[in-house]
């Protein structure tokens, strides 16, 4: 008989003091090839010092093990390029990950410096550089925003954020931040990546709105009908129970 998990979320409020933190647990987390070049190489090291690191000239994605509902804040810090390696090309994050043909993924790449005879940097599929916001539909790239000339800094340590309220993505890396309305993927997983690049990504954290009822059981399949039923019945109680006491206070 198939086991399934199902959660009851209830009464979603804006992500903010009234947020629950989720557990990260990054040597949880998915081993995946880079959303861009489809590639999976070398090893994430750190995971259970929630500290992943790639090194060396390697590429993949790592992906949450837990899924995104709605609003959320995804935040933490970058440091590309170490003193064992230097390298130029891209450093990323991905949300609202469905799966590497349906996705968002925040790219930054460093180009050739000046004074030096580094090769120019890894471009992402698109052919963008700099910091660019891709929206990977079906396998068809879109690309939502680039700053083609801004590039990252070797051995800097950058803080980032994304967050969803509603239809609005906020999302802030390197200094820069922008805004936009997109509705695609309501609902993903979060992640980190390199594409040919060594990068350390740090102090990793997710909120999400609170809620009334945050239930989540492993049940049967037959019995789903009336075990939604019994959280719904729960629920009710709940409320009633909090409306008679506030009653009772005020009379």
């Amino acid at each position: 008989m198939k086991n399934i998990v199902v959660g009851l979320f209830l009464f979603v409020v804006s992500v903010g003091a009234n947020a629950d933190i989720i557990n990260v647990d990054t040597s949880k987390w998915l081993h995946l090839a880079g959303p861009s070049n489809d590639r999976n190489t070398g090893s994430w090291v750190g995971l259970h010092a929630q500290r992943p690191e790639k090194k060396g000239n390697t590429s993949g994605s790592l992906v949450s093990d837990f899924v995104l509902f709605g609003d959320f804040l995804f935040n933490g810090f970058v440091t590309p390029t170490t003193v064992d390696y230097d390298d130029n090309d891209i450093i990323g994050l991905v949300f609202g990950w469905q799966d590497a043909q349906n996705h968002y993924r925040l790219g930054w790449s460093q180009t050739q410096r000046p004074g030096t005879s580094d090769d120019r940097s890894f471009t992402d599929i698109t052919g963008r550089t700099g910091l660019f916001l891709i929206r990977e539909v079906n396998g068809l790239s879109d690309t939502l925003f680039n700053i083609a000339d801004w590039y990252w800094q070797d051995d800097m340590r950058y803080a980032f954020e994304i967050s969803r309220t509603d239809k609005l993505l906020n999302i802030f890396l390197g200094g820069q931040s922008f805004s936009l309305v997109d509705t695609m993927f309501a609902n993903g997983r979060v992640g980190v990546y390199t594409e040919s690049q060594t990068a350390r990504f740090e102090q990793l954290k997710v909120k999400i709105p609170s809620v009334v009822i945050n239930e989540v059981v492993k049940v049967n399949e037959p019995g789903m009908g009336a075990f939604l039923s019994g959280l719904m019945l729960i629920y009710v109680a709940r409320r009633r129970s909090r409306s008679t006491s506030s009653a009772s206070t005020k009379l």
